[in-house]
């Protein structure tokens, strides 16, 4: 796992108080299992070690957690890296709705997200699904989180990507979150994973 912070000479992009990297390859000894890659934010990485015990003998999760924002110029160069270093998968999982927060909602984002999906389908040649950003609980920032998960449903639509919705049951287990309102309890990320593995099974087959 790598979990770093990172300066570079651009000043023009902006970074968040804590910038971050984190990766993970699961079982490379395994070349018979179907393979997913997870994008996504630091909840997608408190999912994916609960999803992976839940499908241990159906698919493998290798991931990339970022704080990187859409725009943010080592982004794709990072998960190049990545991919580099890992047999192809089957299926590619995009979450990508708790940074960035500079970016508008209804202009930059869409247009950087499409720009970003459809830079990895391109570079992978797999199918990409769109995973939907789960709420917060102060009440402005989650009216941000909808605005950008209905954005993300435009722009899936448009480019025809699967969506996966991980909102609604984030908001059923509200009272799992803890207490900075935004990450999760080990039941609260199991029961995200329960609902999202079972759509990744569904895409797989």
């Amino acid at each position: 796992m790598s979990d770093f912070t990172y300066q570079f000479g651009d000043t023009s992009v902006p970074h968040e108080t804590y910038e971050w990297d984190r990766t993970w390859i699961e079982h490379t000894e395994n070349k018979t299992l179907p393979r997913v890659f997870y994008i996504g934010d630091s909840i997608s990485w408190g999912i994916r070690p609960e999803m992976q015990k839940q499908v241990s003998s159906e698919f493998l999760i290798d991931a990339v957690a970022s704080s990187k924002g859409l725009d943010n110029p080592f982004l794709l160069p990072t998960l190049d890296l990545f991919f580099q270093q890992v047999k192809k998968p089957d299926l590619l999982i995009v979450n990508n709705g708790l940074h960035g927060w500079h970016l508008s909602d209804d202009a930059e984002y869409p247009r950087l997200l499409e720009k970003f999906l459809l830079a990895l389908r391109e570079r992978l040649q797999i199918p990409v699904a769109v995973v939907l950003t789960t709420r917060v609980a102060d009440a402005g920032r989650n009216e941000r989180v909808k605005a950008r998960n209905a954005a993300a449903v435009a722009v899936a639509k448009k480019i025809g990507c699967p969506v996966i919705d991980l909102y609604t049951p984030s908001e059923t287990y509200a009272g799992l979150q803890t207490g900075d309102g935004v990450h999760y309890s080990a039941e609260g990320y199991q029961r995200l994973a329960e609902g999202l593995a079972e759509a990744v099974r569904t895409l797989l087959k």
